[in-house]
């Protein structure tokens, strides 16, 4: 009983949600970013989900006074560059224990088209020992921010961090 209780809960939410005329307000504040190694093209492919409010909102934060209008027609022309300045404020990694840089590659609206997903790579990882994380994406701009980190690495071994706006940092050994 109780897990229908529960299913109803997510179900009226999400439809509330959908429908209340806020489109771009929600009351939960998570991203997700998901770090898979590719022992054939020796890279660490890294995909994000950030709701595009907070994630625009945040950049204004750092001091970037234009509207960005990410992921619509009318985004700024520079919104790349920013977006890529932004990730490498606030989302750092270190493989094997040497700090090393990622390509940006992409982004695409969500269904919802609340959110977006983001796309980084960083090439020429031989092999993958050890991984330190240090991701403050939004941690800046709520207290209550949560970010779920989703690992793949070498041998399909998987692992997750939940870091939040206090424990931003994690390393993790294969």
């Amino acid at each position: 009983m109780n897990q229908v209780k529960l299913i109803a809960l997510i179900f009226v939410f999400f439809l509330g949600t959908s429908f209340s005329g806020k489109n771009e307000a929600h009351d939960i504040h998570v991203s997700k970013c998901n770090i898979d190694f590719s022992n054939e093209e020796k890279t660490l492919q890294i995909t994000m989900h950030i709701y595009l409010d907070d994630l625009e909102s945040d950049i204004a934060k750092g001091g970037v006074t234009e509207k960005l209008h990410l992921l619509t027609e009318k985004e700024h022309a520079d919104g790349d560059k920013f977006l890529l300045e932004y990730f490498q404020k606030k989302f750092k990694l270190q493989v094997n224990q040497k700090n090393v840089s990622y390509n940006f590659l992409g982004k695409e609206i969500t269904e919802d088209l609340l959110g977006g997903w983001f796309y980084l790579e960083v090439e020429n990882v031989q092999e993958l020992k050890d991984l330190k994380i240090n991701y403050e994406i939004l941690t800046d701009l709520y207290n209550d921010q949560q970010s779920v980190i989703k690992i793949k690495g070498p041998n399909q071994k998987k692992g997750y961090l939940l870091l939040d706006s206090k424990k931003k940092e994690a390393n993790v050994t294969f």
